[in-house]
């Protein structure tokens, strides 16, 4: 008896925690905290942004289910912001089953609230989901509304508090019954706030998004991460050793066996070679042999290792690697990597599967293979895991590892061109000679781009690649072009891709003043983007990777004219902070016989730079936008 009545009494435990959310409910007098006078000039103000989540796990008597209740309410400065919040669905993620309650309301500036008849909250598209629409929404209005649904269970969840208006006051509220374990991982901004058994955090003064160029955005969005798991044990074996262990368990191929890849590797026949040579050989006969499957595309067991045809899978990519360097007694790490400018990895745990990307470690020649980027070789990770710290995993010794991703140099990363520049007859037009050469991360994509471009029938996407890469944003007609070096072996030692092409320009790339004319060359670099709009910086500035541009531009000068100035095209811009570090930009400008030569130089020799020195780092950007705008003037010879 009192092990039925102990029984009983925790799955009223269960109920009441359940219920306890379903029943939430606001106050039937509006109340808010006052907006500061820093905000009152806002198109739109946040008052309060709450959402709690609930998660109940029990096989036996109570089944699963997720609830989600979300509260909110918005005042509105400017008619213009009312489309933005006037249609609310509730809706999350394809993963609800029932809209359990749903309320709106719209309190006027004079305190007279409307709640929304039940007639106003119908079904949208999607079935079981609720939806209202605010009619009569005026300037000055608070619009408010809750909504509780009830889903199927998730493993993670991510709730982004962060918009384009301010948020005065955040909550989120993390509770679970059953056997569900839950774990959260909230942006500095919140504070924990725990009240007995709820994860309760809580954030004021939100500032807005901002979107600047150069930054970690969803990274440095103000949010929570929540992890949900079917037991405490379930949580424990997310943790970095259990997690590795259990992958490669699993880590087991489907369109391949052991067998197909120790004859692969006979015929590679690379039993003899270092350690390089062999992983740089089999990368290329993977790298250029298989294919990836897109999202969503049928999966077949069809492929030939050795003979190198077929598609794999992400996960076969994996294993063809693994089951290689086991064969070839290699030790390896498997790593676990996630982009910089979405996150990073916990210390302790494997948070979100879906934001990491597994690699592998050489620690013997200290290079890493990327199996599931096409484009990128046997030796660098790709430009999105630079300066990151990777959990990692010695298979053979069976202990965890870190390893710290450097950055690589701005050399590494090239680009370079070399233009001849000529006008046209009527001297309103140019042909443009072009030889642009790309190593590095640009290298890698483009060549990786080119390749896939030209397999395709499609011949205009191709051909709009070349001109865009050729000369970014001006419209140009292609008359013929070539490439040099397409083969992925080039990566390895980085050697250029080079895209050879004859370009004639569309718009006009001169303006008459009087009897001079002018000649835009410095839009020969193409259109340049520019921070001419932003004042201040909010956010550090991170760049996807170091690199160099290189150009020089040789212009003829047309018969019966001479330069009279070409002041424009000389910049001198470089940055005071680190020599190591530092960016610039320069071009320079002489004449040499009918000639104009021009040479320009710009570095960017760090990956991020503080925002407390933006106006230096501005100043070097901006330069480039300058000199794509500046021309060369000309005059007519005067006859003797």
């Amino acid at each position: 008896m009192k092990k039925f009545a102990l029984i009983l009494v925790f799955f009223s435990f269960l109920k009441i925690q359940a219920q306890e959310i379903k029943s939430y409910t606001w106050d039937a007098v509006p109340s808010f905290k006052a907006i500061p006078e820093e905000y009152k000039k806002m198109p739109a103000v946040v008052l309060f942004d709450k959402r709690w989540v609930h998660t109940r796990i029990n096989t036996n008597m109570y089944g699963f289910a997720k609830f989600k209740m979300e509260h909110f309410a918005v005042k509105i400065n400017e008619a213009s912001e009312i489309n933005k919040y006037n249609k609310v669905t509730a809706d999350d993620n394809n993963t609800i089953r029932d809209t359990k309650d749903f309320h709106a309301r719209v309190i006027k500036p004079n305190g007279d609230v409307k709640v929304l008849s039940e007639s106003q909250i119908v079904n949208s598209d999607v079935k079981n989901v609720k939806s209202i629409v605010f009619e009569g929404v005026e300037k000055g209005d608070i619009l408010e509304y809750y909504f509780i649904v009830k889903e199927n269970p998730t493993s993670n969840g991510v709730e982004i508090y962060q918009k384009e208006a301010p948020v005065l006051h955040a909550e989120f509220t993390l509770t679970d019954s059953g056997s569900a374990a839950s774990r959260l991982f909230a942006s500095p901004e919140f504070t924990d706030n725990h009240i007995k058994n709820k994860i309760f955090y809580t954030a004021d003064n939100i500032q807005p998004i901002s979107n600047e160029r150069s930054s970690k955005k969803f990274k440095n969005l103000v949010k929570v991460f929540y992890l949900i798991a079917g037991t405490s044990q379930s949580m424990v074996a997310k943790q970095w050793n259990p997690f590795f262990k259990e992958y490669i368990k699993n880590l087991k191929p489907y369109a391949f066996s052991n067998g197909d890849v120790k004859k692969l590797l006979q015929k590679l026949n690379i039993k003899d070679k270092s350690t390089d040579e062999k992983l740089t050989i089999l990368d290329e006969y993977i790298k250029t042999h298989f294919e990836y499957y897109s999202d969503g595309e049928s999966i077949f067991n069809d492929v030939k290792i050795v003979d190198g045809t077929g598609k794999l899978s992400h996960k076969d990519f994996m294993c063809i690697y693994k089951l290689s360097l086991d064969a070839l007694k290699i030790p390896y790490e498997i790593i676990a990597n996630e982009d910089r400018f979405v996150g990073e990895l916990d210390d302790e745990m494997m948070t979100f599967y879906e934001f990491t990307e597994f690699n592998f470690y050489i620690r013997e020649t200290n290079k890493f293979i990327s199996p599931n980027a096409g484009y990128v070789p046997y030796g660098n990770l790709g430009y999105e895991y630079q300066d990151t710290k990777s959990k990692g995993y010695d298979v053979k010794k069976k202990q965890n590892t870190t390893i710290f991703i450097p950055i690589i140099a701005s050399d590494f990363t090239k680009i370079e061109s070399e233009s001849v520049v000529n006008l046209s007859t009527d001297l309103a037009k140019v042909t443009i000679d072009k030889k642009l050469s790309n190593t590095g991360f640009v290298g890698q994509i483009l060549r990786y781009s080119y390749k896939d471009l030209s397999n395709n029938d499609e011949k205009k996407d191709l051909t709009d690649f070349v001109k865009e890469v050729s000369i970014v944003g001006v419209d140009v007609k292609l008359l013929e072009h070539t490439v040099e070096n397409l083969e992925f072996k080039n990566n390895y030692a980085n050697t250029p891709f080079v895209i050879n092409s004859k370009l004639e320009s569309v718009e006009s790339f001169t303006e008459k003043a009087g009897n001079l004319l002018m000649l835009n060359l410095g839009k020969v670099i193409g259109n340049q983007a520019n921070l001419y709009q932003e004042n201040t910086r909010k956010t550090e500035i991170d760049l996807k990777y170091a690199n160099e541009y290189h150009h020089t531009i040789v212009f003829n000068i047309p018969k019966g004219y001479q330069v009279d100035h070409y002041n424009d095209l000389v910049i001198d811009k470089e940055m005071k902070y680190d020599e190591n570090k530092n960016c610039l930009f320069k071009s320079t400008v002489k004449i040499v016989g009918n000639q104009v030569i021009i040479t320009v130089d710009e570095k960017y020799k760090s990956i991020n730079y503080p925002k407390d020195i933006y106006q230096e780092y501005r100043k070097v950007y901006n330069a480039s936008a300058d000199f794509s705008k500046a021309s060369i003037v000309l005059k007519p010879i005067k006859k003797k």
